[in-house]
């Protein structure tokens, strides 16, 4: 009886390699929505100086992203859309005690469609969200130097290695108008700014003390 030979085994293929980014290369990432009181004046009779005044809430998603080179904030009120992209530089001068801020647009044309309303509103929306970054950023540097252990007011002077007081700030803005006022409509009353900009510090605050905890880890405390 002869017997075949058996048949050569087969090459065992090459374990595939997967690769997972380390936790410490990862961003900090938070997201919090709030909700915002709009009152929209949309029907004014002018004979009888009456109006109907018309309260609706708008979802407002703040969205935080620590990275170690600069942080990213997002406030949309557009069903996740970012809408327009600017960053602020922080710069501080040591020689005549002066902090500036540096706002420009990075993506977007800052105006939102169906604004109304012409140039003017235009230049208006777009003033807006520069002052928007602007007290993000204001808030977010003041926040450094307490963390730094100074007061508000007092200029760090940047890091040795050219870095300002903090990372560039990058912030997506999609911002809704109110609805039914003259000229287009305003895009966010004064105690709604107050409101957003609060809550997006608060978040980025939570955010830098999880990046931080880290560092309190093995110190002992006291007796």
């Amino acid at each position: 009886l002869e017997l075949e030979p058996s048949p050569p085994p087969l090459p065992t293929p090459p374990k595939k390699t997967s690769y997972r980014p380390k936790a410490s290369s990862l961003p900090t990432s938070l997201v919090r929505t709030i909700q915002i009181t709009d009152n929209n004046h949309e029907n004014e009779n002018t004979s009888t100086t009456t109006s109907t005044t018309t309260t609706t809430t708008i979802p407002t998603t703040v969205i935080l992203q620590i990275f170690s080179d600069r942080i990213f904030l997002s406030v949309t009120q557009l069903n996740g859309k970012m809408g327009s992209l600017l960053v602020c530089n922080v710069e501080e001068s040591i020689i005549d005690n002066s902090t500036t801020y540096h706002v420009s647009t990075l993506l977007g044309s800052g105006t939102s469609r169906g604004g109304g309303g012409g140039g003017s509103n235009a230049e208006r929306e777009v003033s807006f969200r520069e002052v928007f970054v602007r007290r993000l950023a204001e808030r977010i540097t003041k926040h450094a130097r307490v963390m730094a252990g100074v007061s508000e007011e007092t200029i760090l002077g940047g890091a040795e290695d050219g870095r300002g007081v903090i990372p560039p700030l990058v912030v997506g803005l999609g911002l809704k108008r109110s609805k039914g006022n003259q000229g287009g409509g305003t895009i966010m009353s004064v105690d709604n700014f107050n409101v957003v900009v609060d809550a997006a510090i608060g978040l980025y605050e939570e955010g830098w003390r999880i990046c931080h905890c880290g560092g309190l880890v093995g110190m002992e405390g006291p007796d």
